[in-house]
């Protein structure tokens, strides 16, 4: 809560802050919730009232008077400290200089995170065009060793068929060909006894090979 003092100023009370705990009690049920009824068997059930000794009741009762009294006393003692004696000034003029001091305090904290992360991305990006320039160049380098296999590769192809075109039968040497197979025939036929003997030829008079073992 707000107050007025004589000097013009207002004072704000921790009550108005704070909750007072001194006053404040916990309760908990025992084994069974509250919202269950009572059970069949101890419905009509009177408790036998216990039978406590009267120097014990004396006693018992001296120590719980001693307890509340001790407790009343410290519950009176920190409400009394906590309401009156924490009472803090509070001046506009002070309260506004300190945010703008936090401000500007906040605002250099910014300014070297700001620095600190400019400094960070500037050394990554440099790193990542570093990386990205070396990548294109091993790239480039595993392409031109891919054109350069492929070069060899078409070159012993060519090379290759150019030693088999020398058997080719060009319009040049087509005469000759055809000249060349009809004065050697090829018969592929051939024929197997029951010896295992080959007859090669269609002709009943064809050449007799013998199978090698």
């Amino acid at each position: 809560m707000f107050t007025r003092l004589n000097n013009a100023k207002l004072a704000i009370t921790v009550e108005a802050f704070t909750t007072n705990y001194t006053n404040l009690q916990v309760y908990r049920w025992g084994k069974k919730p509250r919202w269950l009824p009572t059970a069949k068997t101890k419905m009509f059930r009177v408790a036998p009232r216990p039978q406590i000794p009267t120097e014990d009741y004396e006693e018992l009762k001296r120590l719980h008077n001693n307890y509340r009294t001790q407790i009343k006393s410290l519950t009176g003692y920190f409400t009394e400290k906590y309401s009156t004696e924490n009472i803090q000034q509070f001046d506009i003029e002070q309260h506004e200089k300190s945010i703008k001091d936090d401000f500007l305090k906040c605002t250099a904290i910014n300014d070297e995170w700001n620095r600190q992360i400019k400094i960070q991305r500037e050394e990554r990006v440099a790193k990542e065009l570093e990386e990205s320039v070396n990548l294109a160049k091993q790239r480039l380098e595993e392409r031109q060793q891919r054109q350069l296999l492929k070069l060899q590769a078409a070159d012993v192809e060519v090379r290759r068929v150019i030693e088999d075109s020398k058997d080719f039968i060009t319009p040049d040497k087509l005469d000759a060909a055809i000249e060349y197979a009809l004065n050697n025939p090829v018969d592929y036929n051939f024929a197997l006894d029951l010896d295992g003997n080959v007859y090669k030829g269609r002709n009943n008079d064809s050449v007799k090979f013998e199978i090698k073992q």
